[in-house]
């Protein structure tokens, strides 16, 4: 007898505790959560005339409207609470399209709570169908409020579930064309959301072929994991026939296999609509135990089992989903809060408006200069597993640095118009420029030009003799290797403006992002247009000017070249090109003699005529020397203007100004008027910050009630309250 009394306090703890959670998640509906994040339910679905309403019946022994050539026009949300006190009360939730105050105010004000009989709720349900305005003929005739019915009483199941309106294929004069596809989109609405248990509700009267409710549930739960299939009807079936096989393989989970199994409910027919509830019971436990339905579970069938087992389906449901919940809760009280942040306190006076400019300014401030010291510590810039590599644009001087880098080495690989190439050194030119792997923007899509040392010096002669002025015999005009050199030159400045336009669009890119975090979209859009825009124009005229400043030598001047580099590159340039060409000649057949130890061996008058061989072709040489004068100018030349485009130009003309474009000192400096235009906040951010305001309430709310039941370790037990791990799970279908 004790062991009893400790058993039934213990069961009556744990349905407190199952009535306590879901409670709350019906309080989190209740304040509006659940159109913010998914929350754990029971939807029931199917065809019109499959049953529904008498599984709702069969569940909650309370009698709904039935009309089988009606489909219910809106969602019913269904909740049953064990209580001495037997009492139904029926109120309505407007739905998303109910946009008018004063209508969503009438509808919430209706109210209805009845101590009566349990065959009320009919007449209930046709008032608030009055209240809604769903219209019974022709026209849509669907709503998307809620209708919540509250029945409670000591017989109830602590259970919540949504009734949603029958999928019907063909039209009448009650039922239009297009409620069918509004019916479609609500019942796969519900069905999206992950934290929804689908009860499928199919009826044995009709080929399950055309009952699409477990298609639609296939393509939301394609595994199968939070579907239930209820089959009613199925005392329709005659004993031993094909189709009684068929439903009893979807009650084994053969024919569609569902994690959640399958259940049987034998519905009140026609005949017997007005049986009493404990009638209507003991006539479907006679029907289970006759037939072939006699090799089924008792658990798989019947209304008391499936109460059990739904009650038993959503506590588990919702607590596995729980930390899930409060994690979607948490992340969304964050997004509410960024927004509000980016739209700031209320701003109707001009010491708001501009105590709103000076936070942001002061924030675009230290996020610039964090960008540009490579210092990534505000928020802005995520983590360091958030990076994209070097092309993520917050991280600015990361991006910069690739870019100059990439520049440097497409000024080193196409910066001369023409490879010069020796064919009598090196064999054959390569007609194929020899590409990095990387993906250089710079280099892309560009093909080398070759030419061979001879036929330039050849080209360089023709050219000397076509300029001849007052130089000694023997010596070029020293304009050519200008000439040469602008000729060699010449990409330097199309790369260098590549270069300068990308690292422009990422500063832009930048600041626009740095704006769209700091503020809402409205005060960014200002910001940007009136402030930054002329502010970054400028830095690019400044920039380019540079590039035309850094180039005007290049187009106009000679080389100057400074220092001792220059010298040193070309007394090597003279002394490899003589030995070169030494060489050649003396290697010419007739040229040496060999000595008896295999080593080649010169007479002095051969090299005496080799070095007089050089020494009389003047022209050519000459054309050499301005080559390799051209060449050494050049080496030297592109490492200064590379730098210099980085330096002088980058970093002086678009980042040094890049912090001071928007700081505290340039909105103390705005005129009253401006940082009205600028801060004044329009009608709609008031009304997107009081909405923002509000549903940050909601969540919290939501959050402070689900903490409560957060389950927590002790001693081999998840506190719900005090719900032991072990407590039944939803597994109870043959396998």
């Amino acid at each position: 007898m004790a062991s009893q009394t400790t058993e039934d306090q213990a069961l009556h703890q744990l349905q407190q505790q199952q009535s306590k959670l879901l409670d709350k998640i019906d309080d989190l509906r209740n304040i509006g959560v659940g159109s913010l994040v998914e929350l754990p339910q029971l939807i029931v679905c199917g065809n019109q005339s499959s049953g529904k309403s008498s599984v709702l019946e069969a569940i909650s022994r309370v009698r709904f409207p039935a009309k089988s050539n009606v489909c219910t026009r809106f969602a019913t949300e269904v909740i049953l609470r064990r209580n001495p006190v037997s009492r139904i009360k029926i109120s309505i939730e407007p739905g998303p399209s109910r946009i008018n105050e004063e209508e969503r105010k009438r509808l919430q004000s209706f109210r209805h709570e009845q101590f009566s009989t349990k065959n009320d709720l009919p007449a209930l349900i046709e008032k608030a169908k009055e209240c809604m305005g769903v219209s019974e003929s022709g026209g849509l005739g669907f709503s998307d409020d809620i209708l919540k019915v509250e029945i409670s009483g000591p017989d109830k199941p602590e259970l919540t579930l949504v009734d949603l309106p029958g999928l019907y294929y063909s039209t009448s004069r009650e039922q239009g064309l297009a409620g069918i596809g509004i019916v479609r989109s609500l019942t796969e609405k519900y069905m999206q959301n992950s934290r929804s248990i689908i009860l499928a509700v199919i009826s044995a009267k009709t080929d399950y072929h055309l009952q699409e409710v477990l298609n639609i549930a296939a393509r939301f739960d394609p595994g199968g994991k939070r579907t239930l299939g209820i089959i009613t009807q199925p005392d329709i079936l005659e004993a031993n026939s094909e189709e009684e096989d068929t439903y009893l393989q979807f009650m084994k989970n053969e024919k569609v296999r569902l994690h959640l199994g399958w259940h049987a409910l034998r519905n009140r027919s026609f005949e017997t609509r007005d049986v009493s509830d404990n009638a209507r019971d003991e006539q479907e436990k006679e029907f289970f135990s006759q037939g072939r339905w006699t090799s089924l579970p008792r658990e798989v069938l019947g209304v008391d089992t499936l109460r059990r087992r739904l009650s038993s389906v959503l506590l588990e449901h919702i607590r596995h989903n729980l930390p899930g919940l409060i994690g979607d809760i948490q992340q969304k009280i964050s997004d509410r809060e960024q927004r509000l942040a980016k739209l700031g306190s209320p701003r109707s006076t001009i010491q708001q408006q501009r105590g709103f400019l000076l936070q942001i300014s002061s924030s675009f401030e230290r996020i610039a200069a964090q960008a540009l010291n490579g210092m990534y510590a505000d928020p802005f810039f995520g983590g360091l597993g958030d990076a994209k590599g070097t092309s993520d644009i917050r991280r600015l001087r990361a991006v910069l640095r690739q870019l100059n880098e990439l520049f440097a080495e497409a000024m080193s690989i196409r910066g001369c118009r023409r490879t010069i190439v020796d064919e009598s050194t090196s064999g054959s030119a390569s007609t194929t420029a020899s590409m990095p792997g990387s993906e250089n923007p710079y280099i892309d899509g560009w093909a080398a030009e070759y030419i061979d040392r001879g036929a330039l010096e050849a080209e360089v002669s023709k050219q000397a003799r076509e300029n001849r002025g007052i130089e000694l015999p023997g010596s070029a005009n020293q304009l050519l290797v200008g000439s040469l050199f602008r000729d060699q030159s010449h990409p330097w400045e199309e790369l260098a403006k590549a270069h300068l336009l990308r690292a422009c669009d990422s500063v832009r890119y930048f600041v626009f992002l740095v704006l769209q975090y700091l503020a809402d979209e409205h005060t960014s859009s200002l910001l940007a247009a009136s402030v930054i825009e002329p502010e970054l124009e400028r830095m690019k005229q400044a920039l380019f000017d540079k590039l035309d400043e850094l180039t005007a030598h290049r187009k106009r001047g000679h080389p100057l070249p400074v220092g001792t580099s220059f010298l040193a590159q070309m007394q090597k340039a003279r002394s490899q090109r003589l030995l070169r060409s030494l060489k050649l000649d003396l290697l010419r057949p007739g040229k040496q003699s060999d000595t008896e130890d295999g080593t080649i061996a010169y007479s002095i008058k051969t090299l005496e005529q080799a070095i007089t061989d050089l020494e009389m072709s003047r022209d050519g040489f000459a054309a050499a020397e301005i080559i390799d004068q051209m060449q050494a100018y050049y080496d030297t030349a592109i490492l200064t203007f590379v730098d210099n485009v980085a330096i002088l130009g980058i970093e002086n003309c678009l980042l040094y100004p890049l912090q001071r474009i928007f700081t505290s000192q340039v909105v103390n400096d705005m005129e009253v008027s401006q940082i009205q235009s600028l801060a004044a906040e329009p009608s709609y951010v008031t009304e997107e910050r009081k909405r923002l305001s509000q549903e940050l309430e909601k969540l919290q709310a939501g959050l402070r009630t689900l903490n409560l039941f957060k389950p927590m370790p002790i001693d081999g037990l998840s506190i719900f309250g005090v719900l032991p791990f072990g407590f039944p799970g939803p597994d109870t279908t043959p396998q």
